[in-house]
């Protein structure tokens, strides 16, 4: 009697989750009263919008760039950046400060961080939380200080023969005699240097072949016109793997200099991609040998040159390194293996950049010196004003796919129209505003037996703030103006996609300089939506509204819901909680084969969509073999 009684009671706990559940998405209830609550349909977007703060602690406007994979790769001995694309830029403000809501792949679960910015670590992983990323670069140094400290071991640590040095340091290369106190880097030098040493990473081409006034056809020594002291400071852009070092000499003009015996003394001891990261922004004095005296001094006298050597895997030996010298007589086949050059509006900034090896791109090694008086170094070649950009751009890129039965319930193959985007999303680099997107959208299956166009429509911009569009198809414009009629912009860019499958579609937008467009206002890709046999019947993503032209009294028909017992508006979602569209962020769609449901083909897809998208976040990562 008691087995009885529990078989009965568990079947009714059961059939009363089911009813339940079944509530959710059908609306039954007490008395059977449909019921519908807005709340209770999931929104299907893999799109996150993130709070991210950033603070860099410095004075200086900053561009930085977010990677959803490590940015870089080694290649031979050199380290360079893999040919992708950022999925997010901007600048800071003037304090070096960003904070705003951004869009991000909802399934990330972290990011790199990268900046032009030479005094700043990069790149750096970083965890992507639910509630968005935050970053202090001054607490993110004190940790890589406090991790980085050890004992003085110098003596235990071989340098090369027949150098002097400023000090010990440690096993890891970092001086103890570093400045206590920092002196301040100009912000435009700052940001000439930073443009500079970027553009030098991003471009694989020889230096001097890029830039042929930068060659020179004397010593590439410094010259003292007035006693000055000098200071270096450490740089992020060294790309090597060597484990170099850098010295100097001085000399007097016309004096004969014999690389045996002439006084050299190591300034940095460890410039390498592997080099402790601590040392960013680091920074030292340099000390002039007065040799009558036979001490270091302070200040550099009147007259002096100073001299540079590159110490090739000299870190850690005494013998077997490979010097190259800042004069180029004294390399092999005398080639130029270092480019000083002077700020074009402070004279008394410098950028120094070598070469160690056979790339000649001059980022082994890079560091700034700052003179203490001005006017008091002979002027070299000003760092290359062509590489001044004043844009910044990343790469927003994913599918789009659509059931075309709308408003009638259907498989849910999500294979009727299935298109591939990729749009390049330019700002400027001083006020962050939005220039242009340029994004192509390429037709990749026609799963129906129905007529079916594509366009999208910009829901928070207005055409006011637009001074371009431009819409092309196999090198030839097809299009200039938004379709007539409709207060929005919108632009249709093609009305059957059989005659245009596989070939891509790109559409250019520009936005007017001074009206500071926010690319989240412009965000791809945008509110794109299809039309079924007519342009009046349209099929957006859920949550998206139609146009001004589509067809209102097909909403809520079929299995479409148009609001909530409520009276919320809901827009393109079924009853059953089933998308009609869907966004796929950051992948190329694998679409199901026809009549093979979504959530058959991708067996997360179901769990993702119960959890509202807290779990299973890169269900498309996850077809079913």
């Amino acid at each position: 009697m008691k087995t009885k009684f529990w078989i009965i009671c568990l079947s009714v706990f059961f059939v009363s989750c089911l009813r339940n559940m079944h509530d959710i998405y059908t609306g039954g209830g007490e008395e059977g009263e449909e019921k519908i609550n807005k709340d209770d349909f999931f929104d299907f977007t893999t799109v996150r919008n993130s709070q991210l703060i950033i603070d860099y602690g410095m004075k200086v406007q900053t561009a930085f760039y977010l990677y959803d994979e490590y940015p870089m790769e080694l290649v031979e001995n050199t380290w360079e950046f893999k040919d992708i694309n950022p999925i997010y830029a901007a600048s800071t403000d003037m304090n070096g400060r960003f904070f705003s809501k951004v869009s991000l792949p909802a399934y990330l679960k972290k990011v790199w961080l990268v900046t032009d910015n030479v005094l700043v670590v990069s790149p750096v992983e970083l965890e992507l939380l639910s509630d968005g990323l935050t970053f202090n670069y001054v607490d993110y140094k004190a940790q890589l200080s406090a991790d980085g400290r050890s004992r003085a071991v110098m003596g235990g640590v071989s340098y090369p023969d027949g150098y002097d040095v400023l000090g010990n340091w440690n096993e890891n290369g970092v001086p103890d005699y570093l400045l206590p106190e920092k002196l301040d880097i100009p912000g435009a030098f700052l940001e000439r240097c930073s443009n500079l040493s970027r553009s030098i990473v991003v471009d694989n081409r020889n230096l001097l072949e890029r830039f042929p006034e930068l060659r020179t056809s004397g010593s590439n020594d410094m010259v003292i016109t007035k006693s000055t002291g000098l200071v270096a400071t450490y740089f992020n852009f060294s790309s090597t793997t060597w484990e170099d070092m850098v010295a100097y000499y001085t000399y007097k003009e016309g004096e004969s200099v014999d690389m045996a015996t002439i006084k050299k003394t190591i300034l940095i001891p460890r410039s390498s991609r592997n080099a402790p990261k601590s040392l960013v922004g680091e920074q030292i004095k340099l000390k002039y040998w007065n040799k009558e005296q036979s001490k270091y001094e302070d200040e550099f006298p009147q007259g002096t040159h100073i001299g540079w050597i590159l110490l090739g895997m000299g870190f850690g030996k005494e013998k077997g390194v490979f010097p190259r010298y800042s004069n180029p007589a004294y390399n092999d086949n005398k080639e130029q293996r270092s480019v000083l050059l002077s700020d074009p509006e402070l004279d008394n900034c410098f950028f120094m950049a070598m070469e160690d090896n056979v790339d000649m791109r001059f980022n082994d090694v890079q560091f700034a010196i700052m003179a203490s008086a001005s006017s008091s170094v002979e002027p070299t070649p000003n760092i290359p004003d062509e590489v001044n950009k004043g844009e910044i751009s990343y790469v927003v890129k994913g599918s789009l796919a659509y059931e075309d039965n709308w408003p009638d319930k259907n498989d849910y193959d999500m294979n009727d129209v299935v298109i591939y985007y990729s749009s390049t999303v330019v700002k400027d680099k001083s006020s962050n505003a939005l220039v242009r997107t340029t994004t192509t959208f390429t037709p990749m299956n026609d799963g129906a037996t129905y007529t079916n166009g594509f366009g999208f429509q910009l829901d928070y911009v207005g055409k006011e703030h637009i001074d371009l569009v431009q819409v092309s198809q196999e090198g030839n414009v097809i299009g200039k103006n938004f379709e007539p009629g409709i207060e929005k912009p919108v632009l249709i860019l093609f009305s059957d996609i059989k005659p245009v499958l596989k070939k891509p579609v790109t559409v250019v937008i520009g936005f007017k300089k001074y009206d500071k467009v926010s690319d989240m206002d412009a965000y791809p890709p945008y509110n794109s939506f299809i039309f079924v046999n007519k342009r009046s019947h349209e099929v957006h993503l859920s949550g998206y509204k139609p146009t001004s032209v589509a067809d209102e009294s097909l909403r809520g028909t079929g299995s479409d819901l148009s609001q909530d017992s409520n009276g919320s508006p809901m827009y393109y979602i079924a009853e059953d909680n089933m998308p009609f569209a869907i966004n796929i962020s950051n992948s190329e769609f694998r679409w199901p084969s026809e009549k093979v449901s979504i959530t058959t083909y991708y067996p997360e897809f179901k769990q993702w969509r119960d959890s509202f998208g807290a779990d299973y976040k890169d269900w498309y990562l996850h077809p079913k073999e």
